[in-house]
């Protein structure tokens, strides 16, 4: 008997979505055609939804995925996500992710006055991507030092560039990421115009990030802050990925004390503390990275695409077993 009241109750959410969806018929109009109330009409379309009956998809290449949103929210405790869809290649993926943080920046309201960003080619693509003048007088402030040495301005010019896109001010540091010895990452620090902007990066409106890959191939090798033979040894300590020039294991530590005091960026403590920090990435290379970003939150928003959100949410521990020793590199 209850089989029969389920078949039957099914026959009547397909009838009801099929009059509402196909004939565009009014739920009153329903509700006559099946002799029942508005409400019966409005109840069999949502369990029509929840069972599965009806999908509803959006066909659009700047379409989100609200499922993979909500359970990056639920998951990480994020304030927001923002997913889109897969695309054919990792450069359209990033260029689009790079298109909706731009929008979800200038849109934001009440206007952003202040912003501190890490550079790298996602956060350049994230400032070409912002419209001319989209603002006035917008601060932005370097999180962590710079390169000494590059010939691809996709990677530097992400400060600048935003600066220029907001009418406002790049605050660069006049140091490089990771110096040669303690002391001098302990003189730089104090340095009053490298303090000002250590300082005021963290208090900005927003922090915008994309966390790294090591590999090779990453800026920090080719830049000359790392050898391979240091990227290595920071693998065999327990590094995962660097977020603002800090190199984490999988749990968000830094492998590294005595790595830590050459560098000049900001601390990873402020950055939890941020009004909002957040992850811009595509691509399942960037999985573990984000992933660590987020669990150890150093994110509270994250825009990616479908792949990557997949894959993070599939990363229920972080496969990379290695020690996490101290060393000097």
């Amino acid at each position: 008997m209850e089989a029969d009241v389920n078949v039957d109750r099914e026959a009547q959410m397909l009838r009801a979505a099929q009059l509402y969806y196909y004939d565009n018929l009014t739920q009153g109009a329903i509700a006559d055609r099946l002799s029942c109330t508005r409400w019966t009409v409005g109840r069999l379309l949502e369990e029509a939804r929840e069972s599965g009956i009806v999908t509803i998809s959006v066909n659009h290449p700047r379409a989100r995925i609200p499922k993979l949103e909500k359970a990056l929210i639920k998951t990480f405790g994020l304030t927001d996500a923002i997913v889109v869809k897969r695309q054919s290649s990792v450069e359209g993926a990033l260029n689009l992710v790079a298109s909706m943080a731009a929008d979800y920046v200038t849109e934001m309201r009440p206007v952003p006055r202040s912003v501190g960003i890490a550079w790298g080619r996602t956060l350049t693509a994230v400032a070409r991507a912002m419209p001319e003048s989209w603002t006035y007088g917008l601060e932005v402030y370097q999180t962590y030092g710079g390169l000494t040495r590059s010939n691809d301005d996709v990677v530097a010019d992400s400060i600048g560039l935003m600066a220029r896109r907001g009418r406002g001010v790049g605050h660069m540091l006049p140091a490089p990421a990771i110096v040669s010895d303690v002391d001098l990452g302990r003189r730089l620090r104090r340095e009053r115009s490298v303090a000002d902007t250590l300082s005021a990066a963290p208090s900005s409106d927003m922090l915008l990030f994309s966390p790294g890959v090591l590999e090779v191939g990453s800026v920090l090798v080719r830049s000359g802050f790392l050898t391979e033979r240091g990227l290595s040894r920071l693998q065999e300590m327990g590094a995962v990925t660097d977020i603002f020039s800090r190199f984490l294991d999988c749990d968000g530590n830094p492998v590294s004390h005595e790595l830590e005091e050459r560098t000049i960026a900001i601390s990873l403590d402020s950055v939890r503390k941020a009004k909002m920090s957040i992850a811009v990435a595509a691509g399942v290379v960037k999985a573990v990275p984000l992933y660590v970003a987020l669990k150890s939150k150093l994110a509270s928003v994250a825009i990616i695409d479908e792949v990557l959100a997949e894959a993070v949410l599939e990363q229920t521990e972080c496969h990379l077993h290695v020690d996490c020793g101290d060393g000097v590199l």
